[in-house]
């Protein structure tokens, strides 16, 4: 598939939203874009926030919508620029220096000229532009996006720009064959390459540590049920087998000077995932780091444990100094981030009378080099595995983690009923890795049988993503004010429970579960549907997914409080496809409630968006009075109807892990479990049970005696409590 067929598929895409939600191409092009550039981890949760007007200079301002990342304090800010389907359509420098300058007076009339005082209090440009004023320190640079579905005729993606309220300002174009790139990528991440001359430097002092090639036995693959036989299927001749890893390992000596330079330049986009969450939690600065910097920056490589990162291409030179980094392809700091935003941030905080140095201040770097087709599952091992001043817990959850590769199995395996009279079979497309769903579409030549075939089976209304099922449930749970903080806190609050409940028993992820998981994706889809036919909405486009979130979570609530031994009658909104009248009857009224209840006048943070991310929001919430229809409340099932399909659907669960078990022990070999055996005994870390247990696994082919159940448990088991005490992943 080449650009002009992506761009064909786009507006297609496109008009289905638009028509489907009753809104216009503009708006869905909008969500479309900053939907993929949120998943590229380019910036965290866009904040819709439409508004138009002129200056005080009588400028046209314009803004679509903003983002606070919170990992590197930079303020992100939209503009769209939607054309629609026209052939060859481009936008010009003087159309995109137009665009730039409606988003840079808008943000100096904000800063400047309380800009705030004239808009309605209740919405979020209020807030937005109130928070311009009044936190403008805490801005660490502004980066402005154009949004375009036109080509972008300039040459650079990026364009140096000067300051708007003495904060240094980034413009970022994303046009058509930008996004095309990162759409098609293995990474659905846009590259980053750094040349080290362009940026000043002849390079980073380093040493190879490390050069290996080999099967990985043990990483886990999801079953692909998602392969639709085509001769129209876009052939990768360059793909390899995905158990291959090749890597290579250079430790170095990174100038703080050099490592300051690359954050400034490239911010957050440096950080893989997790990083991005941890410091969003525990904050951009550390004290003790802060301190080295400002007053021993030439003790900060004896102090600072260092840096680990990943690349997918690294070029070096010998120099007379010794062996040099001079590029780097897609560098992710997966350990040390807190590190590198401290020196940042130190210098961009510092006082005009304080002489911050950090000519001597170096910083020890491991740079691991990964091909792309491992990297996604590698990455975050490498992350979880490292240890640094805080480390991150394994916890922390990952894509490879067996709970998504059993949600993935059962969205490829579990066909939704049919409704609407259709005659096909269509199911929920359960993402587990950034991008899966569109790389699927890109195997097909555009308008093909198979295309629509492939969208007919997964439709894109129908995808659920990773941080979508962490959202879903943590509604249910009953944490409104955690999923109203975004997508990183949503991630790790789930993760963590996950986490406990699988080490402790696994089988309650089972059919019944991703059911719910599904019945929960529709309810939150049509109470979306449901706010944007209100009055309000249409008015203010302000709190939408504050609304959805609270108005879920106090329902739920309400059910488990006030009508104990009930349940939802999830399997009915499976069976439907949809919600049934009294359901939607009842969100619609709490969905108007929870809006007046968020901003009322008597709320203890003005910021609505801020107020609804506090517990003390939730708790008033759950103490507030709601209406609650008897038709509705009375369509809710006793939990003892549903006793018997989820012990049905935790006993195949359960027997599903059993035969899963004994396939790995059994694929895995006599020789491997030798090693095993050897690597424990050595260590004295195995118990008689487990040393005589993995002796019969190591003569299955002699005896064929088959370990039972438990057996096979107290193997699986072993060997994970040995890989934790350090025993390598393969032998």
């Amino acid at each position: 598939m080449n650009v002009y067929e992506y761009r064909e598929i786009l507006h297609e895409d496109i008009s289905l939203a638009a028509n489907a939600n009753i809104t216009n191409a503009s708006e869905e092009f909008l969500s479309y874009v900053t939907n993929i550039l949120i998943a590229g981890e380019e910036f965290d949760d866009f904040v819709e926030c439409y508004y138009e007007g002129i200056s005080r200079r009588k400028a046209n301002m314009r803004i679509d919508g903003y983002a606070i990342d919170e990992a590197d304090g930079s303020c992100c800010v939209f503009i769209a620029d939607y054309h629609g389907p026209h052939e060859n359509d481009s936008i010009q420098s003087e159309d995109i220096k137009a665009m730039f300058k409606k988003i840079r007076y808008f943000v100096d009339e904000a800063i400047k000229y309380d800009l705030y005082r004239e808009l309605e209090e209740s919405t979020q440009v209020y807030e937005f532009a109130k928070l311009l004023r009044d936190q403008l320190d805490s801005i660490t640079k502004f980066r402005f996006y154009l949004l375009t579905d036109a080509f972008n005729k300039q040459r650079t993606k990026n364009i140096k720009d000067d300051e708007v309220g003495g904060k240094i300002v980034e413009l970022n174009v994303w046009d058509v064959s930008r996004l095309f790139d990162v759409v098609s990528s293995k990474t659905q991440k846009e590259s980053v390459e750094i040349i080290m001359s362009d940026m000043g430097y002849s390079g980073i002092p380093c040493v190879k540590a490390v050069e290996y090639s080999d099967i990985v036995a043990d990483i886990e693959v999801a079953p692909k049920y998602d392969e639709i036989e085509t001769g129209d299927a876009v052939e990768d001749t360059n793909s390899k087998p995905e158990n291959i890893i090749t890597y290579s390992s250079y430790l170095a000596v990174i100038p703080g000077q050099i490592l300051n330079d690359l954050y400034l330049e490239y911010g957050a986009r440096l950080l893989e995932g997790n990083v991005r969450s941890f410091l969003s939690v525990r904050g951009k600065v550390n004290k003790s780091i802060q301190n080295t910097i400002k007053n021993y920056p030439e003790m900060f490589f004896a102090y600072n444990n260092g840096i680990a990162a990943t690349a997918t291409e690294v070029d070096t030179e010998m120099t007379p100094e010794g062996l040099k980094i001079t590029r780097i392809k897609d560098l992710q700091i997966v350990n040390g981030g807190q590190t590198t935003a401290s020196i940042a941030n130190t210098l961009l905080t510092a006082r005009k009378d304080e002489n911050v140095d950090i000519s001597r201040l170096f910083v020890p770097m491991k740079i691991s080099v990964l091909e792309h087709s491992m990297s996604e599952r590698i990455i975050p091992k490498i992350s979880e595995y490292s240890n640094s001043q805080n480390k991150v817990d394994a916890s922390d959850f990952f894509s490879n983690h067996p709970f998504h590769i059993r949600m993935e199995d059962f969205s490829r395996k579990t066909p939704a009923p049919a409704v609407n009279g259709n005659q096909y079979q269509q199911y929920w497309y359960y993402e587990r890795t950034r991008g899966q769903y569109n790389q699927g579409k890109m195997k097909f030549k555009p308008k093909s049988s198979q295309l629509r075939q492939y969208e007919t089976r997964y439709p894109e209304s129908q995808v659920i993503k990773m941080v979508d099922l962490a959202k879903y449930m943590e509604i249910y749970e009953g944490a409104p004010d955690k999923v109203s903080k975004g997508k990183q806190k949503i991630v790790e609050v789930f993760a963590t429970n996950i986490k406990k409940q699988w080490d402790k028993s696994n089988e309650i992820y089972n059919e019944y579960y991703f059911k719910r998981v599904v019945a929960l994706a529709i309810i939150f889809k049509c109470s979306d549907e449901i706010v944007k036919k209100t009055s309000w909405w249409r008015e203010k486009h302000s709190y939408k997914a504050n609304v959805v979130a609270y108005a879920m979570s106090i329902m739920f609530d309400y059910i488990r409080k006030h009508r104990k031994g009930y349940e939802l009658d999830f399997i009915k909104v499976w069976n439907n496809q949809g919600l049934y009248p009294t359901l939607e009857k009842q969100l619609a009224t709490l969905c108007d409630e929870t809006y007046e209840f968020i901003t009322r006048d008597d709320r203890l943070t003005e910021n609505v968006t801020e107020w609804c991310k506090k517990e003390v929001c939730w708790e008033r919430a759950q103490n507030t009075k709601w209406t609650f229809h008897e038709s509705f409340l009375n369509t809710l099932i006793p939990q003892t109807d549903l006793v018997a399909e989820v012990k049905e659907a935790k006993n195949t669960q359960k027997l599903m892990n059993e035969v899963d078990a004994l396939k790995f022990i059994i694929a895995s070999g006599s020789a491997y479990w030798q090693q095993v055996l050897s690597w424990g005994l050595s260590r004295r870390l195995l118990s008689e049970m487990e040393i005589s247990i993995l002796k019969m696994v190591i003569n299955i082919e002699k005896t064929g005696r088959i370990p039972s159940e438990k057996q096979a448990k107290v193997v699986t088991k072993a060997r994970e409590r040995l890989i934790t005490e350090g025993m390598p992943l393969q032998f």
